[in-house]
Parts: structure tokens; sequence; C-alpha cells
């Protein structure tokens, strides 16, 4: 029960924090950029976007065929790694036609998911027996970690920018900094004399 009480609270302070970082910081859009003229590009995504929503790499690389010659799959791959290094190079995530934002459903998501975090780093710290700072450097640890994790693949292999990759990584660690401070008041075991010897 106890860890469910902690796990509730720090999500509240997750959430709470996802709000502050994303709507009052304005950190995140600082980085976004518009197209010179987006309703010519709207109408080339609407007309190209031809699997529906999904993510789409531009270039794209096509898969060499069996029927192909070595000398055509080697003039698909050159052709890629050109296409690539001259640009434009995209990875979005892309809903070519229409969809209703459903806030509430959204909201109760993002909680959800904060929800099922703060359980499992909740779970992990039961485990420790340590003082309030470390058991708040164990959740800060954490923090990093799946900002690292989660960002620096996107930086590595998708050309996320630094500045993103910064940013997010920093979201990340101040989040799970601030949930575990609450989960490191009810959970684990704070150390006796015994366990310092």
């Amino acid at each position: 029960m106890k860890l469910i009480i902690a796990s509730l609270l720090a999500a509240l302070v997750s959430f709470t924090w996802g709000y502050v970082s994303w709507m009052l910081l304005g950190w995140h859009e600082a980085g976004w950029h518009d197209f010179k003229d987006e309703k010519v590009v709207a109408q080339v995504v609407r007309d190209n976007a031809t699997s529906g929503r999904g993510i789409y790499m531009l270039p794209f690389t096509q898969e060499a065929l069996e029927i192909d010659s070595p000398e055509e799959q080697k003039a698909k791959m050159e052709a890629h790694a050109t296409a690539h290094e001259k640009g434009p190079y995209v990875y979005a995530i892309v809903r070519p036609g229409e969809a209703e934002l459903n806030m509430p459903q959204n909201l109760l998501r993002s909680f959800i998911r904060s929800l099922i975090v703060t359980i499992l780093i909740g779970g992990l710290m039961t485990q420790l027996t340590m003082s309030y700072p470390g058991k708040l450097a164990f959740a800060a640890a954490i923090g990093a970690i799946i900002g690292l994790g989660s960002e620096a693949q996107m930086w590595i292999w998708f050309e996320l920018p630094t500045r993103e990759l910064i940013v997010n990584m920093t979201d990340h660690f101040i989040e799970w900094t601030l949930a575990g401070s609450v989960l490191a008041l009810f959970l684990g075991t704070e150390p006796t004399v015994r366990d310092r010897h």
C-alpha cells in the first residue's frame, strides 16, 4: 500500500512537471521551426504520404530486389547515400489526414504513463538501504539513464539537433529527480549503525 500511495503522489509530481516543462517553460518549442510555405508543404505531404499515419523518411532506403544485378544493387545504395548526404533529410511522424484532439484522453494517458514509471522506480527503491540523499541520487541517476537511453539514439542515428538532445535529457533528469524526491520520502530503508559497518 505504501508503494501505491508513494507512486500516486510521485506521479502527480511527474505529471505537473510535464505541464511546466511543455506549457510554461517553452524550451522545447524554442528549437522548432516552420516551413517557408506551410500550405505547399502540407499539400505535398497529403499527396505523398500514401501509407497513412506513420513514420516517413526522406530519402527512403530502397531495398535491393533479388532480381537486381550486383551493379543495380550498388547503384541503389550509392544513390541513397548521395541523397542522404546532399539533403534534404527528413525523419517525421506524419498524419496526412484529419484527427480530433482528445485532450482528456491524452491527459489520462500521460498520468498513467507517469504512474507506471513511478511504480517501477518505487519498486526498485523499496529494495534500497540508503539515506534520503542516496535514494534521491538513485532516482536522479534513473532520470539520467532514461534521458541518455532514449534521446541519444535519436541524436546519433536520426540527426536530432544537439540543443534538443540537451533539453530533452535535462527534462528527463529533472522530472525523475523531482518524482524520486517523493518516492524517497516513503520507500527504502534508512541505514542503521550495523549497515554502516
